[in-house]
Parts: structure tokens; C-alpha cells; sequence
């Protein structure tokens, strides 16, 4: 019996056992006892314990069926590997897959990998934040929290001895690896949005009417964009003379594409294959340069305070961020207002953490309750490898790095763009 059954075995049984106990008691027309109470909620509770290992062991099956099927077809084994990893560890994991295919030759006469891709954790990372750590990049208030949103782990297809190693593809191997998909979705999404938000709670007395709040929301369609770089090609004899430069490209890589979905995210003005980003979104609030820098931010924060939501994070731009920093009392030399560089009160305003990005233009700030958006993904960041047609006459290799993304934001008066530069 499988992983897989087993555990959905024991839930169902763990289920079945709570709903007996509530139809007994239902029957018999009483309430539940004290220790039928606790029995329910302890087969109710070992039920939800094993939801997240039965998602995984489907998570898990997919990819060794998938691995299986394209194993077969090389005629070779086959290896799995689930890593929670950051850009760095995703960078090594699509070296060690590179060099592996680059120099490990099985046979006479055979190439190692002519084309390929290495399909391994996302950079990108749309996985949940640490509780109690700091987000660091727009793209840490973006992450969503579902399990269905949270990043795949692509497959290493390769020699169970040699991690990372790939095998040999045939053209129709390699096409199906490539473009056969998942069969799983579209190119287009949708979510709710909130456009009115009107709170009409009051006391009521007997058999009066109760007051109506409005809280009006519209369906938004949209459609995934491809975001994607190449790298120069480069003499396949630098992977083998200087090991640390497979690393070194895949992570600038991961980098580049990171920088650019941000970009996107906050600023996409939505004309061809651009997101419409949070700044370009229809009603998001505004707030004007208002005196000075401490004054417009306050005035900003105001509008989320007003209509009672608290907002999460700043995001600046890291020139407006300086400013900030070196703000001091009177016209002189005084105090630091921020604290000065020996406090970590810099690093937050009016006691909300401060994230610079480059993706922020200057003289822009961005306040927001960033929950209310989120960055879809449709298709992990993955490297692509070539070395075929020319490149294969000149020994030469490029790598590709791309991914599928669209946002949806979900309440655009949690986000208000402050204007910081005095007219």
C-alpha cells in the first residue's frame, strides 16, 4: 500500500470516528457528554494533523510518476529531490545538474546533454516568511500563504549516485520536458477584488430593521506573463576550469529575475506583456508632498488608520530611503531624528518596517497592508540549458531563466503611493 493511501486511510478513519460520535448523540436527541466531547475533538484533530503529509505524499507521487515516465523513456534511473532552498541553494542544485550533464559521458559516442532543463526550487519564492523575521524585498510581502500557491520543487532526472547528474534526452524527450506542462491550468486567472467597503453596524432595537454594510467586491481576470533573461553563451571549458562560475551566472540569474518580477509587481503599467502593477492599479489612495518628509508619511499612514486597516511594511526607494536616515533635528548637525546609524529605529517608520527596493521609484513611497495582494505564479522560475546547433559546434553553452507570473490585488485602498518630493 502506498504512502499516499495509508494516510488518506487513517484520515477518513479519524473522520469517520468524530461523525459517528455526533450521530449517536444526534440520534439519541441529547448533547454530547464531557468525554464524548473530547474524544470528537481529538479524531477531528489527528484528522487535520495528517492533511499536510497527505498533500505532500500527492506532491511526492506526481513527481516519481513523472520521474519514472522520463526515466523509461532515457532508459536510465532516476532520482527526486524536494529542498527547501534559497536563491543560493537553488543556484548550486542547477550547477550540479549542469556540470554533471556537461562532463559525465556514458558512453562512445554520446553527447552529454544537448539541451535540457534543470527544474529545481524557485528562486523566486512565493512561500510564507518566517514568523518574527523581516521582510527584506517587495517579494517577501507578496508571498501568499496557500498551499496550493507554495513553490513546486521541479525534477532531477539523473544517476541515483551522482546528485544533481542528468541524462540523455532525445529530441522527443527533451520537447516533452520541456513544453509538455502540467496539464493543470490555463494562462489566465481570477480573484475577488474590494471596491467598496462601507460599515453600517449599529445598535438596533427589538424588531427594528438592522442597518446594511456594503462591502461590494468585483471578479478581475487576468492572464500569467512570461518573464525571462539569456545569458550571453559562454566556452563550456570555464565549467569545468573555474567550478564556482556555473554558480555564479545561475544565481545572478535568479537575482535578475527576482529584480524584475518585483519591478513588475509594484510598477507594471499593465500594455503588452507588462503586469498591471500595485502602482498602476485602479484605486489604490494617493497622498501628496504635504511640508515635509515626516509629515507626508504621517499623513499617508492616516488614510490606511482612518479606514481601519494597519498596514505592514514601507517600501522606498534606497535614495528616499537615505533621506530618512539622515534626517536631524534643526538645520544643523543635531540628532539623528531616526535614531542615527548605531539604531535599528532606521530601519522602521512610525514603528512599520521599512523594505528599500529599487523597483520603487524615487521620490515614491509605497504604504500598504501588503496582504491584500498577491503574486501568483503559474510556472516555477526554472534554468533552461543549451548547448545544441552552433553552440555545440563552438563548445559553448547558454542558460535561460524564466517563470510565470501575474499579481492580484485584492484591495487596492490598503495601498496608498506617497509622493515625497516637495513641489
Amino acid at each position: 500500500m502506498s504512502k499516499l493511501k495509508t494516510l488518506q486511510d487513517a484520515a477518513r478513519a479519524e473522520a469517520k470516528a468524530a461523525r459517528e460520535i455526533a450521530e449517536k448523540a444526534h440520534t439519541e436527541s441529547r448533547d454530547l457528554t464531557s468525554d464524548e466531547r473530547a474524544s470528537f475533538k481529538g479524531h477531528q484533530e489527528k484528522a487535520r494533523a495528517l492533511f499536510p503529509q497527505i498533500e505532500q505524499a500527492k506532491a511526492d507521487e506526481e513527481i516519481i510518476a513523472a520521474s519514472k515516465a522520463l526515466a523509461d523513456g532515457i532508459g536510465g534511473p532516476f532520482g527526486v529531490s524536494r529542498r527547501d532552498l534559497g536563491r543560493k541553494g537553488w543556484a548550486n542544485e542547477t550547477v550540479k545538474s549542469l556540470r554533471g550533464s556537461m562532463t559525465d559521458q556514458r558512453g562512445a559516442g554520446i553527447k552529454a546533454l544537448v539541451s535540457g532543463t534543470i527544474g529545481v526550487a524557485n528562486p523566486v519564492g512565493d512561500g510564507i516568511t518566517t514568523d518574527g523575521a523581516a521582510p527584506r524585498t517587495i517579494l517577501d510581502l507578496l508571498r501568499g500563504e496557500s498551499p496550493e500557491d507554495l513553490a513546486r520543487v521541479g525534477i532531477g532526472v539523473g544517476d541515483p549516485d551522482k546528485p544533481g547528474s542528468v541524462l540523455y534526452q532525445s529530441a522527443e524527450q527533451l520537447a516533452s520536458s520541456l513544453f509538455g506542462g502540467d496539464g493543470g491550468g490555463s494562462n489566465t486567472f481570477s480573484y475577488l477584488r474590494q471596491i467598496v467597503r462601507t460599515n453600517n453596524a449599529a445598535p438596533v432595537a427589538d424588531n427594528a430593521l438592522k442597518p446594511t454594510s456594503i462591502y461590494t467586491v468585483s471578479e478581475i481576470e487576468d492572464r500569467y506573463r512570461v518573464i525571462a533573461h539569456l545569458s550571453e553563451a559562454i566556452p563550456q571549458r570555464y565549467f569545468h576550469d573555474d567550478r564556482s562560475l556555473g554558480e555564479f551566472l545561475a544565481s545572478e540569474m535568479a537575482l535578475g529575475l527576482e529584480w524584475e518580477v518585483e519591478a513588475q509587481a509594484l510598477s507594471g503599467d499593465g500594455t503588452g506583456e507588462n503586469l498591471t502593477g500595485i502602482l498602476s492599479t485602479s484605486g489604490i489612495q494617493i497622498q501628496a508632498y504635504a511640508a515635509d518628509l515626516l509629515t507626508t508619511t504621517r499623513q499617508a499612514l492616516t488614510k490606511l488608520q482612518v479606514r481601519g486597516m494597519t498596514p505592514t511594511a514601507w517600501a522606498v526607494n534606497p535614495a528616499d530611503a537615505e533621506k530618512f536616515d539622515l534626517l536631524r533635528e534643526g538645520t544643523g548637525d543635531g540628532a539623528f531624528l531616526l535614531g542615527g546609524p548605531g539604531s535599528g529605529a532606521a530601519s522602521s517608520l512610525w514603528t512599520i518596517p521599512r523594505v528599500p527596493s529599487n523597483a520603487v521609484p524615487v521620490g515614491t513611497a509605497v504604504l500598504a497592508d501588503w496582504t491584500q495582494a498577491r503574486l501568483q505564479v503559474r510556472q516555477d522560475a526554472t534554468l533552461h540549458v543549451d548547448t545544441s546547433g552552433e553552440l555545440f559546434k563552438q563548445n559553448q553553452a547558454i542558460f535561460r531563466v524564466e517563470g510565470r507570473f501575474g499579481l492580484a490585488v485584492k484591495r487596492p485602498s490598503a495601498f496608498v503611493s506617497v509622493d515625497l518630493t516637495a513641489a
